[in-house]
């Protein structure tokens, strides 16, 4: 075996693997609110894990159930379309550029070290996030904790005013919706947009048809899509149903691994409880958990490529 080149080489090349030792199953409570739950994934693996993982990658994750009582609940994600994708890069663009001034006042030792370009993950006014959890070690029964998080700041932008507005999924007075404000540089016209019947020698053309030199103009001179929108409201794209039901004995316990825009998922739906799993403040409470896995990867320990290339940013 030693002398053997093969498994030489299959040692040495398992050595040289950079190992990432990562927590990848992440707990969210679901808690009493209004509208869809959003599970941030990227952030739920930054506080169990201490280090930061960047807003700016597709992560491959699944949603898992949680315990054996009767549970049902929907997934979905962002919609990876070109629109949020170029929508994110020129939000990311206009940031960068917005704080060129800044930086060249300040030394490079003193920016930020976790800075990072994030916006709100909130398709609409009035959903609510879930935060990630840990379990604390308490007798018989572990209690559910939200996990510390120092800081999470969105990106905020500075006008000449001094007033500040952060990126989101959704516009408000101080808000900028990211795909909405793509849209206002992406706006298609017709072309041509007017047709004509008449042609160039057409008396010398006995065969012409004036009805095919104007279809010819007008048949596809509209694009297949809306030329004036990019629907940023239309943003999720539903991924599948996690189940469990115990009278009956049917259950759908995962929906298998799929990739996630920017580290968010959104479920709606009732979550499953665990059994000796109890709120921190009532041991007599079993919390509503979803379950959310990201598979082992290269980054940080998990899978997830890059979303934006920010190389491509100057």
């Amino acid at each position: 075996m030693y002398n053997n080149p093969i498994m030489i080489g299959s040692v040495m090349a398992k050595k040289d693997q950079k190992f990432y030792p990562a927590q990848r199953e992440n707990l969210f409570q679901q808690i009493s609110g209004t509208g869809m739950g959003i599970l941030q994934v990227n952030k739920a693996l930054s506080a169990n894990n201490r280090r930061l993982y960047r807003q700016n990658r597709v992560y491959s994750v699944k949603v898992d159930a949680v315990g054996v009582e009767s549970q049902m609940f929907d997934v979905y994600k962002l919609r990876d379309t070109f629109m949020l994708q170029r929508g994110y890069e020129l939000a990311m663009r206009e940031w960068n550029e917005s704080y060129q001034n800044a930086e060249e006042v300040t030394k490079e030792s003193n920016i930020a070290r976790w800075r990072d370009f994030r916006i709100e993950t909130i398709p609409t006014v009035g959903d609510t996030e879930y935060l990630p959890q840990t379990l604390t070690s308490s007798g018989q029964f572990p209690r559910l904790t939200d996990s510390v998080i120092d800081e999470w700041q969105t990106a905020l932008s500075y006008n000449t005013a001094g007033n500040s507005r952060s990126f989101g999924l959704y516009s408000d007075t101080n808000t900028f919706g990211i795909v909405e404000e793509y849209d206002k540089i992406g706006k298609v016209q017709a072309e041509p947009s007017q047709a004509t019947s008449e042609a160039a020698y057409e008396e010398l053309k006995s065969d012409l048809s004036d009805a095919e030199v104007a279809r010819l103009q007008t048949e596809g001179n509209a694009p297949p899509y809306d030329a004036d929108s990019s629907t940023p409201t239309s943003m999720l794209e539903y991924v599948g149903t996690v189940f469990v039901d115990s009278a009956k004995g049917y259950e759908k316990r995962s929906t298998g691994f799929f990739d996630a825009p920017l580290g968010v998922v959104f479920v709606s739906g009732t979550a499953g409880k665990v059994v000796s799993i109890r709120e921190p403040s009532d041991v007599n409470v079993q919390p509503s958990i979803f379950k959310v896995v990201a598979q082992k990867g290269d980054y940080k320990g998990v899978k997830a490529h890059e979303y934006v290339d920010v190389t491509n940013m100057e």
